[in-house]
């Protein structure tokens, strides 16, 4: 006749006989544990990287996608658009619809913010505003819904277009600069044409806005295939 218990001492499982002692026990199987230590650290990897996502961003994409397609296509009518190849930005610009919200609207791109100040065809001040940093399930999305992380890599001198109701404008950067959020001068309208881009700071939207300024250098037209700036 054994008598026997299985006991726990400094984490290790014993097993107790009066025949045999106090004797190391077999440990239960663990993988379950294993496997959610695992899938634990690899979700945190992933959501690390997920996050970090925009700072790549030029993973896995070609740098001058952007820049050959300004050079290889021509606008449309229907579909508005803002490049900064500079900075791999390609994006629909969208009005913000009657009974829509603007957080709507930006999940589709650029919003055109105050369109009473203006716009490329009829002058005045364009003032565009896009998400600097937005979460998605995947990191391709998190740097679609992000597409003015990099803004603060545009520099004055630097060139930006605009595809508006068919035409494609270009403009140069004249000026950049940081606001407070409540700073609503800058989409202001003005009396010469204007392209107003802005986004918040890294910090969020509470601590401030970078902004660029720039102005209208001309339109771009075609000739036998080749894209040309017509000057003002």
């Amino acid at each position: 006749f054994l008598l026997s218990h299985n006991i726990c001492y400094n984490n290790k499982h014993m097993r107790y006989t009066l025949h045999d002692g106090l004797v190391e026990g077999k440990r239960g199987r663990r993988w379950p544990l294993v496997l959610l230590a695992a899938a634990l650290f690899a979700g945190g990897g992933y959501m690390l990287y997920n996050t970090f996502s925009p700072t790549l961003s030029n993973f896995g994409v070609d740098p001058q996608v952007t820049a050959k397609k300004l050079t290889t296509s021509t606008p449309t009518p229907t579909d508005n658009r803002l490049y900064m190849p500079q900075i791999n930005v390609d994006v629909a610009t969208v009005e913000v619809a009657p009974g829509q919200t603007e957080e709507k609207a930006l999940d589709k791109g650029a919003i055109h913010r105050s369109p009473s100040s203006g716009n490329p065809k009829d002058g005045g001040n364009y003032v565009l505003a896009a998400h600097r940093f937005t979460m998605g399930l995947t990191p391709s999305e998190t740097r679609a819904k992000s597409p003015f992380y990099h803004i603060n890599n545009m520099n004055v001198g630097d060139q930006i277009y605009v595809d508006y109701k068919g035409v494609r404008y270009g403009y140069k950067i004249v000026k950049k600069q940081t606001v407070a959020p409540t700073d609503v001068a800058i989409e202001a309208r003005t009396t010469e044409p204007q392209l107003t881009v802005y986004s918040c700071t890294l910090s969020g939207s509470n601590d401030g806005r970078e902004v660029l300024f720039a102005k209208l250098i001309g339109t771009v037209s075609w000739e036998n295939g080749k894209a040309n700036i017509v000057s003002l």
